[in-house]
Protein backbone atom coordinates (compact mmCIF):
# COMPACT_ATOMS: atom_id res chain seq x y z
CA UNK A 1 0.00 0.00 0.00
CA UNK A 2 1.66 3.59 -1.02
CA UNK A 3 1.59 6.35 1.79
CA UNK A 4 -1.39 9.17 0.68
CA UNK A 5 0.53 12.38 -0.50
CA UNK A 6 -0.31 15.01 1.89
CA UNK A 7 0.69 19.01 1.67
CA UNK A 8 1.68 20.86 4.39
CA UNK A 9 -0.01 23.84 5.81
CA UNK A 10 2.04 26.40 3.61
CA UNK A 11 1.79 24.17 0.15
CA UNK A 12 -1.77 24.26 0.60
CA UNK A 13 -1.51 28.33 0.53
CA UNK A 14 1.23 28.11 -2.53
CA UNK A 15 -1.49 26.18 -4.23
CA UNK A 16 -4.08 27.71 -3.79
CA UNK A 17 -2.84 31.08 -4.54
CA UNK A 18 -1.69 29.48 -8.05
CA UNK A 19 -4.84 28.22 -8.59
CA UNK A 20 -6.64 31.89 -7.45
CA UNK A 21 -4.47 33.91 -9.72
CA UNK A 22 -4.49 31.52 -12.56
CA UNK A 23 -2.80 33.09 -16.01
CA UNK A 24 -1.68 35.83 -13.26
CA UNK A 25 0.30 33.33 -11.17
CA UNK A 26 4.08 34.31 -10.65
CA UNK A 27 6.35 34.50 -8.12
CA UNK A 28 5.67 38.34 -6.42
CA UNK A 29 1.70 38.11 -7.02
CA UNK A 30 1.86 34.33 -5.64
CA UNK A 31 3.53 35.95 -2.87
CA UNK A 32 1.13 38.87 -2.34
CA UNK A 33 -1.40 36.28 -2.43
CA UNK A 34 -0.16 33.45 -0.26
CA UNK A 35 0.22 36.95 2.64
CA UNK A 36 -3.65 37.80 2.01
CA UNK A 37 -4.54 33.96 2.73
CA UNK A 38 -2.58 33.27 5.80
CA UNK A 39 -3.40 36.90 7.42
CA UNK A 40 0.15 38.04 7.57
CA UNK A 41 3.45 38.78 5.58
CA UNK A 42 4.88 36.07 3.98
CA UNK A 43 8.50 35.18 2.80
CA UNK A 44 9.00 35.46 -0.85
CA UNK A 45 12.21 32.97 -0.63
CA UNK A 46 10.07 30.73 1.20
CA UNK A 47 7.05 30.99 -1.90
CA UNK A 48 9.96 30.44 -4.14
CA UNK A 49 11.38 27.21 -2.40
CA UNK A 50 8.00 26.03 -2.31
CA UNK A 51 7.30 26.37 -5.46
CA UNK A 52 10.43 24.49 -6.55
CA UNK A 53 9.53 21.56 -4.17
CA UNK A 54 5.56 21.65 -5.03
CA UNK A 55 7.09 21.70 -9.43
CA UNK A 56 9.58 18.89 -8.16
CA UNK A 57 6.63 17.06 -7.28
CA UNK A 58 4.77 17.34 -10.41
CA UNK A 59 2.00 19.45 -8.67
CA UNK A 60 2.75 22.61 -11.10
CA UNK A 61 4.53 23.73 -14.32
CA UNK A 62 6.33 26.74 -15.29
CA UNK A 63 7.66 28.64 -17.91
CA UNK A 64 9.36 31.70 -18.88
CA UNK A 65 8.42 34.74 -20.97
CA UNK A 66 10.62 36.36 -22.75
CA UNK A 67 13.29 38.60 -21.32
CA UNK A 68 11.19 42.10 -20.06
CA UNK A 69 13.25 45.29 -20.58
CA UNK A 70 11.09 46.60 -17.07
CA UNK A 71 12.84 43.68 -15.22
CA UNK A 72 16.46 44.61 -16.90
CA UNK A 73 16.28 42.00 -19.22
CA UNK A 74 14.99 38.98 -17.16
CA UNK A 75 12.22 36.78 -17.74
CA UNK A 76 9.25 36.57 -15.21
CA UNK A 77 8.33 32.80 -14.63
CA UNK A 78 4.64 32.21 -14.68
CA UNK A 79 3.54 28.80 -12.61
CA UNK A 80 0.36 26.60 -13.73
CA UNK A 81 -1.61 24.13 -11.80
CA UNK A 82 -1.11 20.21 -13.16
CA UNK A 83 -3.95 17.78 -12.63
CA UNK A 84 -2.11 16.25 -10.06
CA UNK A 85 -1.95 19.26 -7.82
CA UNK A 86 -5.49 19.97 -8.29
CA UNK A 87 -5.69 16.43 -7.24
CA UNK A 88 -3.78 16.84 -3.86
CA UNK A 89 -4.83 19.88 -3.07
CA UNK A 90 -8.24 18.74 -2.86
CA UNK A 91 -6.87 15.89 -0.66
CA UNK A 92 -5.84 18.24 1.22
CA UNK A 93 -8.17 20.43 1.79
CA UNK A 94 -10.54 17.27 2.42
CA UNK A 95 -8.63 16.53 5.17
CA UNK A 96 -8.21 19.52 6.36
CA UNK A 97 -12.05 20.30 6.56
CA UNK A 98 -12.44 16.57 8.35
CA UNK A 99 -10.10 17.63 11.14
CA UNK A 100 -11.87 21.31 11.24
CA UNK A 101 -14.99 19.66 12.09
CA UNK A 102 -13.53 17.31 14.52
CA UNK A 103 -12.61 20.13 16.44
CA UNK A 104 -15.49 22.40 16.17
CA UNK A 105 -17.46 19.26 17.33
CA UNK A 106 -15.06 19.29 20.45
CA UNK A 107 -14.29 22.49 21.24
CA UNK A 108 -15.91 24.70 24.01
CA UNK A 109 -14.67 27.42 25.05
CA UNK A 110 -12.96 27.49 28.62
CA UNK A 111 -12.72 23.40 28.26
CA UNK A 112 -9.35 23.15 27.39
CA UNK A 113 -7.86 26.93 29.57
CA UNK A 114 -6.66 24.17 32.12
CA UNK A 115 -4.45 23.18 29.60
CA UNK A 116 -0.72 24.53 29.08
CA UNK A 117 1.83 23.51 26.39
CA UNK A 118 4.50 21.92 28.08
Amino acid sequence: MTKPETLGNFEQMVLTAVMRLGAEAYGVAINDKVGEIAGKPTNLGSVYVTLDRLEAKGYLSSKLTEPLPERGGQPKRYYQMKADGVRVLNDSMRSSKRVSRSFLETWRPGKWNSFHAS
